[in-house]
């Protein structure tokens, strides 16, 4: 199997147990998003691909993703955005591999970012590390 296809499994991966929390999508800007974005959402972007060492043809690779739990700013955004963030890491639980090729991840600590005005998108964002053997 290529690079290539290492790579994106991890980030479907990624995505596919994101997907039982929130609505998840991959790649974005976060300007405009509030007139289509459904909410809760939950959006990934891919930060960084960093080789860190490499034996023959096998590397290894340190993925870093921002990952953002999205509300509509209501009274409740606060409780709301703890809770996605709680259901985040109990699904990238660092205790179980995402896949075969990954070898661990972390998720840092996270920064809310919560919009002053009902109807705009609050945000919690996180970084997952994930080291992985492609």
């Amino acid at each position: 199997m290529s690079t290539a296809s290492n790579e994106q499994r991890i980030v479907e991966v990624l995505v596919d147990k994101l997907n039982a929390i929130a609505s998840t999508r991959l790649g974005y800007s976060a300007t405009g998003l509030e007139d289509t974005l459904a909410t809760p959402a939950i959006l990934v972007q891919l930060e960084s691909l960093t080789e860190t060492g490499r034996q023959g043809e096998r590397g290894r690779f340190e993925l870093q993703f921002n990952v953002s739990a999205v509300v509509q700013t209501t009274e409740n955004t606060t409780v709301e955005l703890v809770s996605l963030i709680r259901q985040i890491r109990t699904t990238l639980n660092p205790a179980e591999k995402l896949c075969p090729e990954s070898r661990k991840h972390t998720l840092s600590d996270t920064r809310f970012d919560i919009a002053p005005s009902y109807g705009q998108l609050s945000f919690a964002d996180s970084t997952l590390t994930v080291e992985a053997i492609l």
